[in-house]
């Protein structure tokens, strides 16, 4: 899939998914056209944290797509002032005229993020997966989550909890006999499987949990029709970024993340 159409199916993504899971707190926003050009925006006060992939005020731009303009950009950080958030990050993707976006988000003070990038990953056909693991995978439902959470504690993230029961979401689990140890999910949008929520216990880690989540989710995405299963995660995780090359998934494109500060 080229590039840039899937950068504009992944935010439309962003926007599905937010529209299942998020709190009511969430301020959503969509424009189209002049000076904004076509941008995506959530916001909450509650969640500025110093971090781009916790901080859930953010603004997804695909390039410089048409309408948008260097006024736009100081329109938006007028939207997060108002509302009273001292720290929000732009999430560009690949789209037209690139070089143009970045100038004028360098132009109103906002600076990229360097300390690690994050990829998003592709992958077709439908090739098995290999792995080794002594753990034993598992779907489940919101009565196994809740019973699971006292043991997971904080490896149970609360964006994982908060779509079961959704329709197109399906959450597993990998157990050590009956005592969970890590947890993935998998949404299914259009033709694209998405890979999402996946953590390990700390003491757990290095079992082939995570490979044989993911392999799972393939599976299940494939059943289900999905030409294309995507992932995003960090450079810096790099047992998450290794396992997902290793099941087949290949770089499409880094997200290019810009964070604004009052």
């Amino acid at each position: 899939m080229d590039k840039y159409d899937l950068s504009l199916k992944m935010r439309r993504l962003a926007q599905w998914v937010d529209s299942q899971r998020q709190p009511p707190s969430l301020i959503r926003k969509e424009f189209r056209g002049t000076p904004f050009g076509h941008c995506y925006l959530t916001m909450d006060v509650g969640r500025q944290t110093p971090f781009a992939s916790s901080n859930i005020n953010r603004v997804y731009l695909c390039g410089a797509e048409p309408g948008m303009s260097s006024a736009g950009i100081g329109r938006l950080i007028d939207l997060f002032a108002t509302e009273g958030v001292k720290r929000f990050f732009v999430w560009l993707s690949p789209g037209p005229e690139m070089e143009l976006a970045r100038g004028w988000l360098a132009a109103h003070g906002l600076s990229r993020i360097t300390r690690t990038g994050y990829p998003t990953l592709c992958r077709s056909g439908n090739a098995p997966i290999e792995y080794k693991t002594d753990l034993r995978v598992a779907e489940v439902n919101a009565d196994e989550i809740a019973q699971a959470s006292d043991q997971l504690g904080e490896t149970l993230w609360p964006e994982y909890a908060i779509s079961v029961g959704r329709e197109k979401f399906f959450h597993y689990m990998a157990f050590e006999g009956n005592r969970p140890v890590a947890v993935a999910a998998l949404c299914i949008f259009e033709n694209l499987g998405y890979l999402m929520a996946s953590a390990t216990a700390e003491g757990d880690r290095k079992r082939g949990a995570q490979q044989a989540l993911i392999a799972r989710r393939i599976e299940r995405a494939e059943r289900m029709g999905c030409s294309i299963q995507v992932a995003e995660t960090l450079y810096m995780n790099e047992h998450s970024y290794r396992n997902l090359l290793r099941a087949g998934f290949v770089e499409a494109y880094e997200k290019e993340i810009y964070q604004w500060t009052a």
